[in-house]
């Protein structure tokens, strides 16, 4: 009796149905049945290294997919095991036609890939691998720009203008016309799938405390991003762009999309396209003359490109843009920093947020990286990376490992520039001066009076006792003197940039920024907030 045929969609990152081109490929044949698929294989990075926050937002991405399948008598499988194994073993129940999917474009995925494609080689499969984690395909940026990938941002927007636009999405498909199979339960049994959608402890995860702000799935996801549109088009009418990037508030919940794109729940290039076209709406039929108004997204490419040849991006010594500054090994320091008792009420507020919702905003991120780096702490920026990546929900290697870089002056910036440093103590006071934030995250300081909430140490006995907040017995006193530290380590990243420029008498090949106006949207300050010491 002939194997019954299937088309397999391999969901990944791409945890939705709209603009889904490996739904797309493998529906194209009617008569072919379709099984949707999510592997544990437990190497993935949110299965392997992330936190309790991560994984439950992922796991309820996959219960919203179920859910929409469910609706059309379909459902998503969910199968644990090596991803080569898995098609080796449904290929003895089945006659695969196609795998599909979408590329993973971070290096890490080279080797499951090429195995999976290995594997569809010698079983006479045909793989369909489609664009829909980013705008344009890495790899035919770098091969634009003649191997190698652009080192500023400026160049690459001159190469994707040289490339062209990016493909429009895909258009919606009806999923009760998709011809989906029905698994039998035997099967199933013998294949070791997990009768649904596994929770956070089965998968062996455990929460201690953790409470997260964001919902996972594209059902919500596309409720926001509706919102959003809305939200940029009012800015268009009022003649501003990047909305989200004005007047920040780091009280309410967040606005970002950055969990669903990083998931895949929303379309990056039905993002980009939307924003796009409500642009020319606005403008009377005049398309954007630049990527100003979707800057996030292209700085998101970015860092994609930068990343995705280089498997050593998130490392120091064998990533060949990254400058090798040497850090401080101090244990007690990096505990004490992760621990978010450094006595820097703003940075210990973050670090707690983190740890508790899986989220802080993008400027309390700044704060953070630039504390424990080249500011404050001269402690190596991959402890901060590994800290992010396990605990925020939105964190994306490549994304996450050029910002902490950048941020330390370790890459993409000049040549270990230290010309200012984000000072704890007054940072925070311009987007939250009664120091709210602070009090939500920080109770010991809850009654501590506002002119001191960013320094609480220079309260008096008197004021520390009327707050019940002792410095140096309820809340630890700084662990830095600040002014001290940031001359210091200006010296040292000064003589370490005169040490490498006489050795190579050129400015290394690094990544860095095109102009000083690109420093200052990082890091969302105007210059005259910059701490010039």
């Amino acid at each position: 009796m002939p194997l019954e045929r299937v088309n397999i969609v391999w969901f990944r990152n791409g945890l939705r149905l709209h603009d889904s081109g490996p739904l797309h490929k493998a529906s194209e044949e009617q008569e072919v049945k379709v099984l949707p698929i999510f592997i544990f294989d437990g190497e993935t990075p949110y299965t392997k290294n992330g936190g309790y926050n991560k994984i439950e937002f992922m796991l309820e991405c996959l219960h919203d997919l179920n859910d929409q399948l469910t609706a059309v008598d379909a459902r998503l499988y969910c199968i644990p095991g090596n991803s080569t194994e898995v098609f080796r073993q449904l290929s003895k129940k089945f006659k695969i036609e196609k795998i599909c999917f979408d590329q993973d474009p971070e290096p890490f995925w080279l080797e499951r890939d090429n195995s999976v494609k290995n594997f569809c080689a010698t079983h006479m499969i045909e793989v369909e691998e489609t664009i829909g984690a980013t705008l344009w395909d890495p790899l035919e940026i770098i091969e634009a720009n003649g191997g190698t990938p652009p080192l500023t941002y400026t160049h690459f927007c001159h190469v994707t203008s040289a490339v062209g636009e990016p493909a429009r999405p895909f258009d919606d498909l009806d999923l009760a016309r998709i011809n989906f199979i029905d698994l039998d339960e035997d099967i199933m049994r013998e294949l070791k799938f997990y009768p649904s959608v596994p929770t956070p402890e089965i998968l062996g995860f455990e929460r201690k405390g953790e409470k997260k702000v964001y919902k996972g799935g594209e059902t919500k996801a596309l409720k926001f991003f509706t919102q959003r549109i809305q939200f940029e088009k009012e800015a268009f009418m009022d003649g501003s762009f990047l909305p989200n990037r004005r007047d920040p508030d780091i009280l309410k919940p967040p606005k970002s999309l950055s969990p669903d794109l990083k998931f895949g729940c929303i379309s990056v290039k039905m993002f980009y396209w939307a924003i796009m076209d409500a642009f020319q709406q606005v403008h009377e039929g005049n398309p954007a003359p630049s990527y100003a108004i979707v800057s996030q997204l292209i700085w998101r490419e970015f860092f994609y490109a930068m990343s995705t040849n280089n498997p050593f991006y998130g490392e120091i010594e064998r990533n060949p843009i990254c400058i090798n500054v040497p850090w401080y090994e101090d244990q007690k320091r990096l505990d004490t920093f992760l621990a978010g008792q450094t006595g820097f009420p703003f940075i210990d507020a973050g670090i707690r947020q983190i740890k508790l919702e899986g989220w802080a905003h993008h400027v309390v991120r700044n704060a953070l990286s630039m504390f424990l780096t080249r500011g404050d702490l001269w402690l190596s920026w991959t402890h901060g990376l590994a800290f992010f990546l396990t605990n925020l929900i939105d964190a994306d290697w490549a994304v996450c490992a050029g910002n902490w870089m950048w941020v330390s002056s370790s890459a993409f910036e000049k040549a270990l520039n230290c010309s200012f440093s984000l000072d704890p103590r007054r940072y925070g006071r311009r987007i939250d001066p009664n120091g709210v934030y602070i009090k939500k995250y920080v109770p010991e300081l809850k009654n501590i009076p506002t002119e001191y909430i960013y320094s609480p140490w220079e309260a008096s006995k008197d004021v520390q006792e009327k707050a019940g907040c002792i410095i140096g017995r309820d809340y630890p006193e700084p662990m830095v003197d600040h002014d001290t530290v940031v001359r210091t380590n200006k010296e040292m990243m000064e003589s370490l940039q005169v040490d490498i420029m006489t050795k190579l008498r050129h400015v290394p090949l690094h990544i860095k920024p095109s102009d000083s106006e690109e420093i200052k949207n990082f890091f969302r300050l105007d210059l005259k907030d910059k701490e010039g010491n």
